[in-house]
């Protein structure tokens, strides 16, 4: 009998509603429109698309930060266990806390005992146990980054969202990140989905990818078949913009 995929996604639907002072609130266009997709325990899909196409709606959603309008979410787990990561994530690190105590904060929020859970993430980061007691802003940027991950690690996640967490990032050390985040996968089998205006990395890290365009996945394909045969004509561009950045 072949398991069900840790994540179903079924129709998932996302209109916002305009505000306004006088006359009737006006209905924004969908920012997500019938999105279906699944993902399985240890598999990357890579979100692509451009600007406004519905992206980081879809993350949220998904990570019970936005309620659907409609469609389903079907996890095969509690909702703790999808964890995500924002853009720069070291932003949402606070400054005068310790790495202990920023890695241990989710485990207070979920009223859990921390135990050895915290040396335990900062030793799947690769950071030393001598940085346990330093303040946040006393991390390079790449620690930083790392201690994100060790925070949304710390409640043993099931599925990790990167919310264009990896933008910005010099070449190498975006390099780093993917090498350590497929090392973490392949010890703890977490899915991950990777949000993203950048097609060389979701090629790099992903082994596929869905494409997106004004709230709609218009092309889900493995990412090999998708670089080789593109069937969207904004997918052919994302394609064409990457080759070109590479030359």
């Amino acid at each position: 009998m072949t398991a069900a995929p840790l994540l179903s996604v079924r129709n998932l639907s996302k209109t916002y509603t305009r505000r306004r002072w006088w006359g009737a609130d006006k209905t924004a266009p969908a920012a997500l429109h019938n999105v279906s997709f699944t993902l399985d325990a240890g598999r990357t899909l890579a979100v692509v698309g451009p600007s406004g196409s519905g992206k980081t709606t879809l993350a949220r959603c998904l990570a019970s930060f936005e309620r659907p309008s409609s469609g389903e979410i079907v996890f095969q787990g509690a909702a703790q266990e999808i964890q995500l990561i924002f853009q720069q994530p070291a932003a949402s690190l606070n400054p005068r806390f310790t790495a202990a105590q920023a890695i241990e904060e989710p485990l207070l929020i979920q009223r859990r005992a921390a135990g050895d859970a915290v040396m335990r993430a900062l030793d799947q980061v690769g950071l030393p146990q001598a940085s346990l007691h330093k303040r946040c802003d006393q991390f390079s940027g790449g620690e930083k980054q790392r201690l994100a991950i060790a925070r949304a690690l710390v409640l043993e996640p099931k599925l990790i969202i990167l919310d264009e967490s990896l933008t910005g990032l010099d070449v190498t050390l975006q390099s780093q990140i993917v090498d350590l985040l497929r090392t973490l996968q392949a010890a703890t089998n977490f899915a991950c989905i990777l949000i993203s205006h950048d097609l060389g990395l979701a090629a790099d890290f992903a082994s596929e990818i869905a494409v997106m365009d004004r709230g709609a996945l218009i092309e889900h394909a493995p990412a090999a078949a998708l670089f080789d045969h593109p069937s969207q004509p904004l997918t052919r561009e994302l394609l064409a913009a990457t080759r070109a950045l590479t030359l």
